[in-house]
């Protein structure tokens, strides 16, 4: 802070209702459903931890398949 007194951070709320929003959003855009217009199979799993003393964390993890072909 001594060296940019003009610096100011978002405010939790502020991060957690407009930044991340928007983060989430233009990841989602970039890798998911890019992917998802050439994959063959996606298979998808989520999970939720949640902590009374800390932050509540969510995962969410997409395999996706491409160029499948069977085999015998």
């Amino acid at each position: 802070m001594h060296l940019f007194p003009r610096l100011l951070f978002p405010s939790k709320k502020q991060f957690s209702q407009e930044i991340l929003l928007k983060l989430t959003k233009k990841c989602k855009l970039k890798y998911v459903l890019s992917l998802l217009d050439n994959c063959v199979f996606a298979t998808f799993s989520f999970d939720l931890w949640m902590s009374y003393g800390t932050h509540d964390v969510f995962t969410l993890v997409i395999n996706f398949l491409h160029d499948w072909k069977p085999k015998k």
